[in-house]
């Protein structure tokens, strides 16, 4: 028997995927030392003051157009709505562009840092606002993932010459963040022009509907933004509470959670709009599918907790070096968030965003990180950078029970469980 090519397909997807994702950590690997070593702690400072400034813009210039843009592409079969859901994509990101860029504005205005680094600082706003209109969304939503991660492959090989090329001493850190809006203009371009024969040129701008799109996207926007804003709160409150070690040893212990988190992303580029396109149509297929995927989720989870609690010793000392023994503690702790998290994304970006019910969403994320930080006023004072892991466990795992909750209630939960293979 032959073997079925869509199962073919979607294997060759998600290996390529993931083989093309671990470049990021390359990527990373390569250019941060380089980064320390030629800039310096005030030319790197420089840089990461930039890139902060350019993850604000593209949170806002992006909204929650993204993973609505790709909802409506992955569920478009009208002839000529393509057209229509990608105008209002790219019309919907001019307006919030015309709030956005003078709020960056501000912002740099208002930081010494950036004030005193403005060519740095508007490089960075630029790139912001290119990589907000960036058409992952587009690629993803039309079952091309392997196209996403070739662009952004090509992102990184274009940054890293260049950057390895070019900057060569600490005040060259204006240049390096130049670089990088450089490499995203050139991957924008090739994305654009890419897909330029699959839209129409008179829909592009559609005014109206960009609106309409930035209004209907604003549940999705607190939904992705959340994690963000509640990860920058928990460690500026325990500056509060805590000395500079704490403070630096639960914010290492936090990327390092941030990035085993990020690794069950990828898989979201492949299944995503599939299980979105069987809700349309074939919703006993939908739950079937996000069945099995949660399930890889969750088994992936599990293994990164067990590693991040078993390992985190050797791990922690292997990155960061000697000096880091209350983060491998810490990361101990927070092991736990792994497979609690997975859940999270399961009924979140695969049940609850396919089925247009981002709103519960919304309101459930934003209630359990209210908990969290809640947590860390109470705990704070006394456990410090600990209280902070309790926190972010506490706030987690009432958002998970909430979503638990609310899936029992709308009968997502029992459909998921109950249907047979």
């Amino acid at each position: 028997m032959s073997a079925n090519p869509a199962a073919t397909r979607s294997s060759l997807d998600f290996a390529f995927v993931y083989a093309a994702y671990c470049l990021r950590y390359v990527y990373l690997l390569v250019l941060i030392p380089f980064y320390g070593r030629v800039l310096g702690m005030e030319g790197y400072a420089v840089v990461l003051s930039a890139l902060s400034l350019m993850n604000l813009v593209w949170i806002f210039n992006n909204w929650g157009l993204a993973p609505a843009g790709t909802r409506a592409i992955a569920t478009a079969s009208a002839p000529g709505q393509q057209s229509d859901i990608f105008g209002a994509q790219f019309s919907a990101r001019l307006l919030l562009m015309l709030i956005v860029v003078p709020g960056a504005l501000l912002a740099i205005q208002l930081s010494p840092l950036l004030a005193a680094n403005r060519w740095a600082a508007w490089a960075a706003m630029a790139l912001g606002v290119v990589s907000a209109f960036n058409l992952g969304w587009y690629y993803t939503g039309t079952h091309r993932p392997r196209t996403t991660v070739r662009l952004e492959v090509i992102g990184f090989v274009i940054n890293l010459s260049l950057i390895l090329a070019l900057v060569r001493a600490p005040e060259d850190a204006d240049l390096a963040v130049f670089l990088m809006l450089l490499s995203a203009l050139i991957v924008s371009v090739i994305a654009y022009w890419s897909c330029r024969g699959e839209f129409r040129l008179d829909r592009l701008i559609q005014w109206r509907a960009g609106l309409q799109l930035i209004r209907s996207s604003g549940y999705l926007f607190l939904y992705i933004s959340n994690a963000i804003f509640v990860g920058a709160a928990l460690t500026y409150l325990l500056g509060l509470f805590a000395s500079a070690d704490m403070v630096g040893a639960y914010g290492a212990a936090d990327r390092l959670v941030a990035a085993g988190i990020s690794i069950m992303t990828p898989m979201g580029h492949i299944f995503i709009p599939k299980i979105t396109a069987l809700f349309a149509s074939h919703r006993d297929d939908a739950y079937r599918l996000s069945r099995r995927v949660g399930a890889l989720l969750l088994l992936v989870a599990t293994l990164g907790a067990a590693v991040s609690h078993w390992f985190a010793p050797p791990i922690v000392s292997l990155i960061f070096g000697p000096g880091f023994e209350q983060t491998a503690a810490l990361l101990q702790v927070l092991s736990v968030v792994f497979p609690i998290n997975a859940a999270i994304i399961v009924l979140g970006a695969y049940l609850f965003i396919p089925q247009h019910q981002e709103r519960t969403l919304a309101a459930v994320v934003i209630a359990g990180s209210a908990m969290g930080i809640g947590a860390l006023v109470l705990m704070g004072p006394t456990h410090q950078a600990m209280g902070a892991a309790y926190a972010r466990i506490t706030g987690d795992a009432i958002t998970l029970a909430l979503l638990l909750l609310f899936a029992w209630k709308n009968g997502i939960l029992q459909r998921l469980l109950s249907l047979r293979r």
